[in-house]
């Protein structure tokens, strides 16, 4: 399996800077030129035919203004007419991008100074009319609240965009968290965002992934490789190989029970569409066999002929079930009583298979004074409701921290904890992070964390491990998902529509398809 492509906090970038600039001694006047180059070759190929508009660039007063002052220059050397609206004097510039400053200078740019609102409201007059507006305002780093003259060229920019005119963002939209993907206050919408080395955490998080268009990740020499293990808690992105290296083809001479036989136990009164969704999925991401564990009286209309049906009166009798089958997917429509309380606790500690917990299983184990050791691997998927309950704090304050909490309760709950939402996460008890980047709007939808459950619990009846289970879990669902909307629209979606596109997803995955970003050597 390739190594899964790194996703850095904006800190963790900063220590990839320092290493290659301290250690190997590359100055960094060759970095932020390296990264100015690899703008100007994806604005020039994307938008060549609009240079004649000329080429507006916005630069702040970091190192984020320091690419876009590099970019003026090699711009204007190349014949194009370019302006450039700088949000501080020139006289308080330092070290790189005062070096950029002067450079630009020398080789003819002009520089307009608009440290305050009327000169910025003079300079943004051009910025509707141009050919390509760069956004080099802020970098990364960005950690208060955007504000005063950058909140109003963040707003100008928005504006131009709105008019037509392409945004190319450097490194990160300005105003978005390259850690959190937390928009501060207001946030540049770019049509590409190329950054350099590395993806940060916050091109693919939203709200910031929202902000970025296309991704475009240039190497501009600082060899990420060399280091990535001397940096701790560095997260991952999900992609095909999440799937595809996770799930081979089957043994020639397999047969339904090497492929495991997973228990559900899900469905009450009113929510039995949530135990057939759960079941149905388990069996189509390749459980060889699905028992489903109903109450003594409970029937689901519509069950597919393969699924098999066991009832049970109490918590021995399901844990009975259970301890035969190969691993149990929990929680879907089983409700809320005070016997689903402690039915839950119990089989969070004494289940010695494999087992996710989902939906009001965790609603269950909320109510308890504390986690259960587990007797063997189990697998937490919390849509946000779910993680406030959880973590007994309101959303409202863990959305923002969404990495940092789902490694929290993956620790506390000696669990694979998976984030639900848009760019879902996957943490493992010992730190591990990854974020999917596949699935879209129209997957918010009844039954669909349904359909997500019994595909984690298939492939852990198919005995893989329970980190890997749910990642390849996660990416595959959100596959089906994209291929559901593009084949439907996404308004249409319907949980049912993506167990019918597993198979496309599976076929995807192992022809390596779905990249997330561009990357360029």
């Amino acid at each position: 399996m390739a190594r899964p492509e790194p996703l850095l906090t904006a800190e963790q970038m900063a220590e990839l800077d320092r290493r290659t600039i301290q250690d190997l001694g590359v100055p960094g006047l060759v970095l932020m030129e390296s990264a100015a180059w690899a703008c100007c070759e994806v604005l020039l190929e994307r938008y060549r035919d609009r240079l004649e508009g000329g080429v507006c660039i916005v630069c702040g007063p970091g190192n984020n203004g320091g690419d876009g002052l590099a970019m003026a220059r090699r711009l204007h050397l190349l014949g194009v007419s370019v302006e450039v609206t700088l949000l501080t004097r020139v006289s308080r510039l330092q070290g790189d991008a005062a070096t950029q400053a002067e450079l630009a200078q020398n080789v003819g740019v002009t520089l307009r100074e608009a440290p305050g609102s009327e000169p910025l409201g003079f300079a943004i007059r051009k910025w509707p009319v141009c050919g390509v507006l760069v956004d080099a305002l802020l970098g990364t780093g960005l950690t208060r609240e955007v504000e005063g003259v950058f909140a109003e060229a963040i707003d100008a920019m928005a504006r131009a965009r709105a008019a037509g005119v392409p945004v190319l963002a450097v490194d990160i939209p300005s105003g978005v968290s390259g850690t959190t993907g937390q928009v501060h206050a207001t946030a540049v919408a770019a049509d590409v965002t190329v950054t350099f080395a590395a993806l940060k955490l916050g091109h693919v998080l939203y709200p910031g992934r929202g902000r970025c268009g296309d991704l475009v990740k240039a190497d501009i020499g600082i060899p990420a490789e060399r280091w990535l293990d001397l940096i701790p808690d560095i997260a991952h992105l999900l992609d095909a190989s999440a799937l595809a290296d996770a799930l081979p083809p089957g043994a020639p001479d397999g047969h339904k029970g090497t492929f495991g036989h997973l228990l559900v136990a899900a469905g009450g009164p009113g929510k039995t569409g949530a135990a057939r969704l759960c079941a149905e999925a388990a069996l189509k991401a390749g459980a060889g066999l699905v028992t489903l564990a109903l109450p003594v009286g409970l029937d689901v209309p519509g069950l597919a002929p393969e699924i098999m049906v066991e009832r049970y009166a109490d918590a021995d009798a399901l844990l009975a079930l259970a301890h035969a089958r190969s691993a149990v997917a929990v929680g879907p429509g089983l409700g809320t009583e005070a016997s689903t309380v402690e039915l839950v606790g119990r089989l969070y500690a004494e289940l010695t298979v494999p087992a996710v917990f989902d939906a009001d299983a965790l609603n269950g184990l909320a109510e308890t004074e504390s986690w259960p050791d587990p007797s063997a691997a189990r697998v937490l998927t919390p849509h946000p409701g779910e993680m406030a309950r959880l973590m007994t704090s309101p959303w409202s304050e863990l959305s923002a921290r969404r990495v940092a909490a789902a490694r929290q309760l993956a620790s506390e709950a000696a669990a694979t904890v998976v984030l639900k939402g848009a760019g879902t996460i996957v943490a493992q008890p010992g730190g591990a992070v990854f974020v999917n980047p596949t699935g879209n709007p129209g997957m918010a939808t009844a039954g669909s964390g349904d359909v997500l459950t019994g595909v984690v619990g298939g492939l852990l009846a198919r005995g893989l491990p329970s980190s890997t289970a749910a990642g390849a879990a996660v990416w595959w669902h959100g596959r089906a998902g994209d291929r559901a909307a593009a084949a439907l629209g996404e308004p249409t979606l319907t949980a049912g529509d993506l167990i019918t596109w597993l198979g496309e997803a599976w076929a995807d995955a192992r022809g390596g398809v779905g990249a997330f970003f561009e990357s360029r050597p």
